[in-house]
């Protein structure tokens, strides 16, 4: 049996991982699929009408969501063969994927192969190739047409480069725990649970202690390296960095290895590609000439990033000391790849972005500190890096205590898992023990047994006791599904409603312009004496450093600094929403105004907003509302209602 298209692969994927929460809404399934609701249910309809030969039926109980009924562990294990199994596109995304894919596998391709091969027309591949040749421009890749022939022309490391970036889908939940199917098809011709078998046992051989995700990656460009060899391909330059000689020399072994495997040939280039990404995802393997004085300098530039941070938003993380080792360590790797003219993507920094805004500003705003320093440049990716573990140190500030005992599993590394941990335990304090933070291959090692359930950040197919998924894209909404074993009686999150006064709620019907609207708010809170007249130039100034909304329609626009002589919010809803930048429309728009007093306490009012983004039931209630106290009541009812 095989499904009609991937999409109902990914559902039926999910529907069979849930096994702490039954119900899946089709909300979630919408956002974890990128489609509407609509689309999901007739995606249900269509999953159990090629279902029903197996006698498995997915039900759905109003309010809550759908669930598969009762079905054996081989049935189970059945469906999740079939979920994971190679199926047609689903969308001209997915196809224009395969074209670029299949072009980039072979030396030359007829225009007949392509559309027999992948199931498309002469004038569908057309139309897909304007944008397959302005994604292949991006890496200075030209696509060529020859006679009858089509082939991509460029050097082999862009084409490699291009398909790490564009090919690759390290966002996906498979990612860390097994390799995808795309990673299958691309990689078709190596054995790759070879290939991984044999890097885990050389990591374990010489105990070098890499996170999942850097693992994953150093597997995944050794596989790049082996099949794009085996095809006939090979590398005509390549990045160097200086290493440590006992570690080059661990390297030079595996390589001879993995050539004898694989029977390959690697050139010059190829080695020195392969140290260089190991080393990118080892960054303590790298030569530092003054490691004394580097990490004298990297712990002083911390003191005074902290003490920044105390005296712009009057928190003070100074005594964390697991916030000041994670960060000296991170800092000394960062300094490490700068050796080595190495940029580390986060694959979460759009997720860091609107979920975490309020660590992220903290942190942007005094990281020209460590970057004057340190002499470093920290893109957007690097300081989400360090948001994480300043997030972890503010959520560490509540008090803990215990009840149910939960080890967190997660694959993209200890700065991801502390930043999670330390929200659960201040969320759920009164009644959660996270008794250990461990990878995929620890728990696969059983270290994390003894508990009474799981939080994973990967998916687990086989846990003897529940499992809680928890996806740092849809933080806010997975972890609802907590609520079937925690129940919290103190209410954190209730002191943010004084926050809103019906006097400060706007129901905007004309046209306006971003500029106009925020002097609008800006002007009434100066009125009001709520602000002080700095307050506007440093609300510009934060607009300036990046944008303010955050998904879902809506913006969060606030100050710099301190202007504000008592914390109160303006709300604007606009009939006309707004182009607040390049990418985002908003129609809801939170002005904050935050004394110096309550900016600890922030933290749960950025969490309740950025609840909102997903939260189909805030635009209904505030699109109905036709006064202001309406709107009033409705933020006081969904304060009350979310947490």
């Amino acid at each position: 049996m095989k499904l009609s298209y991937k999409r109902l692969g990914t559902i039926l994927e999910f529907l069979l991982n849930n096994s702490a929460n039954r119900y899946v809404s089709a909300s979630f399934l919408a956002q974890k699929c990128n489609v509407s609701t609509r689309t999901i249910r007739s995606d249900i309809k269509e999953l159990n009408k090629e279902l029903s030969s197996d006698h498995v039926k997915i039900q759905n109980k109003r309010g809550e969501g759908f669930y598969l009924n009762e079905i054996s562990d081989a049935t189970r294990q059945k469906l999740s063969e079939i979920a994971k199994s190679d199926l047609p596109a689903s969308s001209s995304g997915e196809r224009i994927i395969e074209v670029e894919q299949y072009l980039l596998v072979n030396d030359r391709v007829r225009l007949s192969q392509l559309t027999d091969k992948l199931f498309i027309s002469d004038n569908t591949f057309f139309t897909y190739l304007v944008t397959i040749k302005k994604e292949f421009s991006q890496f200075n890749l030209r696509v060529v047409k020859k006679g009858d022939y089509y082939l991509v022309a460029g050097t082999e490391s862009a084409k490699r480069k291009f398909i790490i970036a564009k090919l690759i889908n390290k966002k996906s939940n498979s990612y860390i725990v097994d390799f995808t199917e795309q990673e299958k098809i691309i990689f078709a011709n190596i054995d790759l649970d070879k290939l991984k078998q044999l890097i885990h046992g050389f990591l374990r051989h010489y105990s070098y202690h890499i996170s999942d995700i850097n693992t994953k990656n150093i597997i995944l460009h050794a596989a790049l390296t082996i099949s794009r060899i085996k095809l006939g391909f090979h590398l005509e330059n390549s990045n160097t960095v200086k290493i440590k000689p006992e570690v080059l020399a661990t390297l030079t072994k595996l390589c001879q290895k993995l050539e004898k495997v694989f029977n390959v040939k690697f050139n010059c280039h190829e080695v020195n590609d392969l140290v260089y990404h190991f080393a990118l995802n080892y960054p303590e393997c790298v030569r530092s000439s003054n490691k004394i004085n580097t990490k004298e300098k990297i712990t002083r530039a911390v003191t005074i990033f902290l003490q920044n941070i105390k005296k712009e938003f009057a928190i003070d993380l100074l005594d964390d000391n697991e916030l000041r080792i994670n960060l000296v360590q991170h800092l000394e790797n960062l300094v490490k790849i700068k050796t080595v003219n190495g940029n580390r993507k986060n694959p979460l920094l759009n997720v860091i972005l609107s979920t975490f805004p309020y660590a992220y500003e903290i942190t942007a705003y005094s990281a020209p500190i460590l970057e004057h320093m340190l002499d470093l440049k920290l893109n957007d990716d690097e300081l989400s890096f360090i948001t994480l573990h300043v997030g972890a140190s503010i959520e560490r500030q509540g008090n803990r205590s215990y009840q149910k005992n939960a080890a967190l599993i997660c694959g993209t590394g200890m700065s991801t898992a502390s930043l999670v941990r330390a929200k659960l335990e201040t969320q759920f304090a009164s009644f959660l023990n996270i008794t250990g933070t461990y990878t995929y291959d620890e728990y696969l090692e059983g270290k994390a047994a003894g508990n009474d359930f799981l939080i994973s950040m990967v998916p687990l197919n086989d846990a003897a006791i529940p499992v809680i998924q928890i996806d740092l894209a849809n933080f806010h909404n997975d972890i609802l599904q907590l609520s079937e074993y925690l129940k919290s009686l103190n209410n954190p999150y209730r002191a943010i409603n004084k926050l809103f006064d019906e006097e400060n709620i706007y129901l905007i019907k004309d046209k306006m312009s971003k500029t106009q609207l925020l002097n609008m708010l800006i002007h009434n809170l100066e009125q009001k004496k709520i602000v002080s007249k700095d307050f506007m130039p440093k609300v510009y100034e934060r607009e300036q450093m990046y944008s303010t909304a955050i998904g879902g329609k809506i913006a969060i626009p606030h100050s710099l600094g301190y202007a504000t002589k008592k914390s109160k919010v303006s709300f604007a809803r606009l009939d006309q929403p707004i182009k607040w930048d390049q990418k985002n429309e908003v129609k809801y728009v939170f002005l904050l105004a935050i004394a110096r007093p309550d900016y600890l306490s922030v933290q749960k009012l950025f969490d309740f907003i950025v609840d909102l983004q997903t939260n189909s039931t805030f635009r209904k209630i505030i699109d109905k509302s036709s006064k202001p106290a309406e709107i009033k009541n409705a933020i006081s009812s969904l304060i009350k209602s979310s947490y």
